[in-house]
């Protein structure tokens, strides 16, 4: 946010002194007809003169203090100091220009400085206003900067999210190659390093503060699965019961895989006989629920993966950047299994 344009401080300061024209002409007038004494129009051209020097002389402080600002060289004590001497200057220059109006001999310094109270009155009022605007727009300036500097955090928390995903999926992918290649399966090992290379590539195509088409992560899922069951077989069974019309909606990139890696790590990869994981999706008002669900060794799994725990967490600070508090993550463990349970706003493109 840009600070307050020269401009409008001196329409401000023009504004200013036409009130106190105004509000002059019409104490004279309602002090004439007090008095029941006609108003002498020939003094209007003089106050007006006059308040015309005050403005162009606070114009001139305006574009002064003005320039300190963009300079940030500005306190308020320099233009307090400054409309001080410029009262100081003005009101017996004002007196002594009545005096010599009146054909008064100025015979008495004290004189000069007459109705200094309520001469006084007008710039300390100018400089109470002119101050409060400067307060306000600095303020402004303040909450643009520290909403900026939040944007900021917040892409840098993303990527930081995002830079422990890709490393932390790469090991556990490579290690399977690795794992496939000591057990000579070579057609699988090979099969599995195409399906990372394309599942990398989508991956590294996104930014971490992008949002996707549940469609789009849909697909990366799948081949990630793929990928995961050249190493696990049957062991690895899939379920997806994602309506169509549900694909629409936006996700954060990457979302659903960390959900699916730990299910495949605690629940599959532990067992003999293996694990099934279901996807599914179902739109609640102006809600979308996912569910990644596994029948492995649920409340075992809580009780003791703290590096599922960190994931989730990940997750959940993913979600509160992109949608604050109108997202959220649920965990729910039994001996029959696991399962993570995502609410999102509806966002479709």
């Amino acid at each position: 946010m840009q600070f307050v344009s020269l401009g409008t401080l001196l329409r401000f300061n023009l504004y200013y002194w036409l009130a106190i024209f105004s509000l002059g002409l019409l104490s004279s007038w309602h002090a004439g007809a007090l008095y029941d004494k006609p108003y002498d129009w020939s003094y209007l051209p003089m106050m007006l003169a006059s308040d015309l020097v005050a403005m162009l002389l606070t114009a001139a402080l305006v574009i002064w203090s003005y320039q300190r600002l963009m300079q940030q060289a500005f306190s308020n004590m320099q233009l307090l100091l400054g409309i001080a001497l410029l009262a100081a200057f003005y009101i017996p220059a004002e007196n002594a220009f009545w005096q010599l109006l009146w054909d008064k001999e100025i015979v008495d310094i004290r004189m000069l400085i007459g109705n200094l109270d309520t001469s006084v009155l007008a710039f300390f009022v100018w400089t109470a206003c002119y101050l409060s605007v400067l307060l306000h727009q600095k303020q402004l300036q303040r909450l643009a900067q520290t909403h900026d500097l939040s944007q900021k955090i917040q892409q840098l928390e993303l990527q930081a999210l995002s830079h422990q995903l890709n490393p932390h999926f790469t090991f556990n992918a490579l290690n399977s190659v690795c794992a496939l290649l000591e057990a000579k399966r070579y057609d699988d090992a090979e099969t599995m390093s195409e399906q990372l290379a394309t599942f990398l590539r989508y991956s590294l195509s996104k930014s971490p503060d992008s949002l996707v088409q549940l469609a789009d992560e849909l697909s990366a899922i799948d081949a990630y699965l793929q990928l995961q069951k050249t190493r696990f077989g049957e062991k690895l069974k899939v379920q997806c019961n994602i309506d169509e019309t549900l694909k629409r909606q936006r996700i954060p990139a990457l979302l659903l895989q960390p959900l699916i890696e730990n299910a495949i790590k605690y629940a599959v990869a532990t067992r003999k006989q293996g694990a099934t994981i279901t996807i599914s999706g179902n739109r609640d008002q102006n809600s979308l629920h996912l569910c990644i669900s596994d029948d492995g060794p649920g409340s075992q799994l809580q009780a003791n993966s703290g590096g599922a725990g960190v994931g989730l967490n990940n997750i959940r600070n993913r979600l509160r950047q992109h949608f604050g508090d109108n997202a959220s993550l649920d965990v729910g463990a039994t001996p029959q299994g696991f399962t993570v349970d995502i609410c999102l706003p509806w966002h479709t493109a």
